[in-house]
């Protein structure tokens, strides 16, 4: 279930997004936060040139969408095409 505190955003969103798939690919009344996994305790990252550790979803949702670029980027320089929208598969 969503969390009430993001009703009014994800409502404004839908109705300010364009390009959107096919609401029947999507979960229109979920939460509003990517639905993908990845390691995301005691992830490092690197502030002010310090090491330091952080944990949550911040660090997995990037996390995804890199591993998704590089991905990409091997099926280009292979001449095929990118994944593209990724909920089907």
């Amino acid at each position: 279930a969503r969390p009430t505190y993001q009703n009014d955003p994800v409502k404004h969103y839908f109705s300010v997004a364009t390009g959107l798939p096919a609401s029947n690919l999507f979960n229109a009344t979920g939460a509003g936060f990517p639905d993908v996994a990845a390691q995301a305790e005691n992830f490092n990252i690197v502030v002010g040139g310090f090491t330091t550790f952080v944990a949550g979803t911040s660090c997995a949702s990037p996390t995804f969408t890199g591993i998704v670029s590089l991905l990409n980027d091997q099926r280009l320089s292979a001449g095929k095409s990118t994944l593209g929208y990724l909920n089907p598969l």
